[in-house]
């Protein structure tokens, strides 16, 4: 056999080696994505702020391949990127489905204006907030949600049992605090001033001061100022529109 021959023979069973392994190739593909498709999806879970029906679809979304060649990991990774999905396990049922539990996010506050923070200490921004959940705000500057809620846990441990309820807790850019709580007794919120410096033993003044009720009437009381360094002041309402200032000394 010529030398001519020999490539000709050589090239046509190459050429058939690669024709037969691509034709291999798609028909593995074939018959994992089409032979067994996946045909039913079970979602557990307890939802209360996501869809049902819109996570499903966001599940179909995901589905690239058949009961074998299907990514799980990958899925995975795609559904617990969504805003309110805290976990998710993934796994095949044979002969055709998948079982997909879902663990949703239980949110503790509203970051600024459009995040929320759970109960992990993770800021996350739902497409849609809602603002009706009954939750305390918390305003500051990005990176130090952390702090601030770690300072309104505090705060709340003396507060909840002198019947006050956080509103929001904020933090400007001066890194100075302030806050607005709520009672049953009282028709509007109060704002109490902490400043930048010392705000934790501005907070123990306050709370030793206020815990005792029968001192001070708060029913028109609009903002109460710790800044002092003997004192502090309370601005309060006269008959809803005038505002007197009132100096008080701590003993």
């Amino acid at each position: 056999m010529s030398n001519k021959h020999r490539l000709l023979t050589t090239t046509f069973v190459f050429a058939l080696m690669m024709v037969g392994w691509l034709f291999a190739d798609q028909l593995r593909e074939y018959e994992f994505k089409t032979i067994l498709p996946i045909e039913k999806v079970e979602i557990e879970g307890e939802f209360k702020n996501i869809s049902h029906d819109g996570f499903r679809d966001q599940v179909v979304a995901v589905i690239d391949g058949g009961y074998f060649s299907l990514n799980l990991d990958a899925m995975r990774a795609a559904l617990i990127s969504l805003p309110w999905v805290d976990d998710v396990s993934v796994r095949r049922q044979w002969p055709s489905s998948l079982h997909i539990k879902v663990t949703e996010k239980r949110a503790v506050a509203y970051w600024n204006d459009d995040a929320m923070i759970s109960d992990r200490g993770d800021v996350f921004k739902p497409e849609i907030i809602s603002h009706q959940l009954p939750l305390p705000r918390l305003n500051g500057p990005e990176g130090l949600h952390n702090k601030m809620w770690m300072f309104l846990t505090a705060i709340n441990k003396d507060f909840l049992p002198m019947g006050f309820d956080v509103v929001d807790l904020n933090l400007d850019d001066r890194r100075a605090w302030s806050l607005h709580f709520l009672s049953e007794n009282m028709p509007d919120k109060i704002e109490v001033k902490l400043g930048r410096d010392h705000a934790d033993n501005r907070l123990i003044r306050f709370v030793r001061v206020f815990s005792n009720m029968d001192k001070f009437n708060l029913k028109n009381v609009a903002v109460i100022d710790f800044r002092y360094p003997n004192g502090f002041a309370m601005k309060i309402k006269n008959n809803n529109t005038a505002i007197k200032h009132v100096l008080v000394r701590e003993a």
